[in-house]
């Protein structure tokens, strides 16, 4: 398990900036959400936050937890390297995307493939309409099916998710999928933009959970998991 902090991250200088300043946090148990607007700044603001871009000012850091989760001399913190290969970003456009076009059996074979396991199916509850286009699953499915590649990387401990409201629907149904993600052990952020982030903020606090995000060795913390940060 991970912690991933950005500590003023920017990119780029003044109004023109491809990304102001931005600090936020991510951890096991409650999806962080960020919203930012305007052209590339969504994908400019995953690349950061996973450390796969060159920062102007600021920084991105990634601690191992310890197992007692107390955030003491134990943790420590992922070199570069590692913590790319910790993050793993879905559905970023223009680095990490997919064709509507395509099938779901490509994508799949295409993520199998990055995640280095070959010569086997993989069911992951896709109807069997594996023959059909990427994009005729509705968002929430998308967004299961993509998390549940990226997690069969060696290492991955983290995600960027990006803009998934751009491919419509009710944001409450992949929201829960998030959730279920991050009380599952890993490190979510969500890149969004302030009307999505304002939507989830309206949504009903779900009902406590006793199961296994409970028994979470990083219970989830009690502060509100959105607008820990915004950009403009």
């Amino acid at each position: 398990m991970i912690r991933v902090t950005l500590d003023g991250a920017a990119v780029g200088t003044g109004r023109a900036a491809a990304l102001p300043p931005v600090s936020a946090s991510f951890a096991p148990g409650v999806p962080t959400v960020v919203a930012t607007e305007g052209g590339i700044r969504p994908t400019v603001l995953s690349l950061a936050a996973s450390g796969r871009m060159k920062l102007d000012a600021g920084s991105v850091t990634a601690v191992e937890l310890a197992d007692d989760g107390d955030g003491d001399a134990h943790d420590h913190v992922l070199r570069p390297a590692a913590l790319r290969r910790a993050i793993a970003l879905i559905d970023t456009p223009l680095v990490a995307d997919h064709s509507d076009e395509v099938s779901i059996a490509t994508v799949v074979r295409e993520e199998l493939a990055l995640a280095g396991v070959r010569g086997s199916r993989v069911e992951l509850s896709v109807d069997r309409r594996d023959r059909h286009p990427f994009g005729s699953l509705g968002g929430a499915d998308r967004l299961r099916l993509l998390i549940e590649l990226a997690l069969l990387r060696p290492d991955v401990a983290a995600l960027v998710i990006t803009s998934p409201e751009r491919h419509g629907g009710e944001p409450a149904l992949w929201w829960r999928v998030v959730r279920e993600t991050a009380a599952r052990g890993i490190a979510v952020l969500v890149v969004t933009d302030a009307a999505t982030l304002a939507h989830l903020e309206r949504l009903p606090e779900p009902e406590p959970d006793t199961s296994a995000a409970s028994h979470s060795p990083h219970p989830a913390p009690p502060a509100s998991p959105l607008a820990e940060s915004r950009t403009s």
